[in-house]
């Protein structure tokens, strides 16, 4: 595939993604709907397997589209395990099961 040709295809769907995300901050969605357009379309596969490219610019560009866009999430404060800072060790929450068996 023709280097050049991919690397207009992805300056212009970082276009696209960047109007996205100016939309949902405009709008207060807070998520870019043509993400998960993208992603309904198995674009951020094409857009991973792009990582692997030989030249370098579009392995770069790949990356950047999928770190800005696509990246991951915070993790939710109340799922992640604390650490004991005496022990080392990870301390999780222990759920409360019913003392009692369970009634009809």
């Amino acid at each position: 595939m023709d280097s050049k040709i991919v690397q207009v295809a992805l300056n212009g769907l970082e276009n696209i993604l960047r109007l996205g995300e100016q939309e949902s901050k405009q709008n207060g969605m807070g998520i870019n709907p043509y993400c998960a357009l993208i992603e309904e379309a198995y674009g951020l596969d094409k857009i991973e397997f792009l990582q692997s490219h030989e030249n370098q610019e579009i392995y770069q560009k790949a990356f950047d589209l999928i770190e800005h866009y696509f990246g991951v999430e915070d993790d939710d404060p109340s799922v992640v395990p604390q650490v004991d800072e005496n022990q080392q060790q990870f301390v999780f929450q222990q759920q409360e099961a019913p003392m009692e068996g369970f009634q009809l």
